[in-house]
């Protein structure tokens, strides 16, 4: 198997498609980041190098979070094509809970149910829902406290078949169910040998009208093996020209969702650590009372000076 390439460069042309050959230069991956294909055991925690991942948010933070027309970046090359490759081949079938989008605005099938998923696909999406790929996100972010999704809502496998698209459009912003406010979207593309002129390539938008001479996007190649993450408050995307690609084909992707808790007033208040009935603790009766006399904001500021220095 061949070493995967380390990232491409954050995509932030206004204007220019991002298309084979066509990419800015990649920097080398010191170490393979992924476990060998023919690894008996496959789990989350082979499948990529997470302290060389980790390393990778740090370096590119700042280019993720300048990127323009919102935060955003696409790294090439991070898992095995083989791996990949095995989550094409287990595809669910037409006897999993496929949930059909078929309006005005989109054309497209999703595949939420992780039990329905084959073992690889199961894996990748433990290993991205992982506190390892979570510190990476927060990193490469800016972004602390980010949560997964375990019930892969509204994620999971997308299908787009010919004639299928999705029209421009701000995603839903929070998760009912957790109740939890959505901020980052990550992408994995699974289109091998996937050509420009099918279409799908991903818009990202501006926020400025669409008839406006001020205004800009970039367009991101859905091609194997790219994972695209990006930012997605107030976030204009989509692929609306309508997919052309031969019968048989489809533009396939896995994707996830991440979160993080709103503000809940008083928090910071009802924080206390583990308590021992019975015992007097002078320093902890102390950390209560400067908890109860400081302003949560301060509070706030001492944690994450606090979280620098480490």
């Amino acid at each position: 198997m061949s070493s995967p390439r380390a990232v491409s460069s954050p995509i932030s042309s206004p204007s220019e498609a991002v298309c084979p050959g066509t990419e800015a230069p990649r920097e080398p991956v010191a170490t393979s980041p992924v476990a060998a294909a023919q690894e008996a055991v496959l789990v989350p925690s082979r499948i990529l190098d997470w302290a060389g991942l980790l390393e990778l948010g740090a370096q590119r933070g700042s280019d993720y979070r300048s990127a323009q027309p919102f935060p955003h970046i696409a790294f090439d090359g991070l898992f095995a094509a083989e791996l990949l490759d095995r989550a094409i081949a287990e595809l669910p079938g037409p006897a999993a809970h496929w949930k059909e989008y078929d309006t005005i605005d989109e054309r497209k099938r999703v595949c939420s149910d992780a039990a329905a998923f084959g073992p690889t696909a199961e894996v990748l999406v433990h290993a991205l829902n992982s506190a390892p790929f979570l510190r990476f996100l927060e990193s490469l972010s800016g972004i602390d406290g980010l949560i997964p999704d375990p019930h892969l809502h509204a994620a999971g496998y997308m299908r787009v078949a010919a004639g299928g698209f999705l029209g421009l459009h701000y995603d839903f912003a929070t998760q009912r169910e957790l109740k939890l406010d959505r901020r980052i979207n990550v992408l994995l593309y699974l289109n091998r040998d996937w050509r420009h002129e099918w279409g799908g390539q991903l818009e990202l938008h501006c926020n400025e009208p669409l008839s406006s001479p001020a205004h800009r996007k970039v367009e991101i190649e859905p091609l194997f093996n790219r994972l695209l993450i990006f930012n997605t408050p107030h976030a204009l995307h989509g692929h609306p020209r309508r997919i052309a690609c031969p019968p048989g084909r489809a533009r396939l992707c896995l994707s996830w969702y991440y979160y993080t808790a709103p503000p809940v007033p008083g928090w910071a208040l009802r924080n206390r650590s583990v308590r021992f009935p019975g015992r007097f603790d002078p320093a902890r009766l102390a950390i209560k009372a400067v908890n109860l006399l400081t302003p949560p904001i301060l509070i706030k500021l001492a944690q994450a000076l606090r979280r620098r220095r480490l």
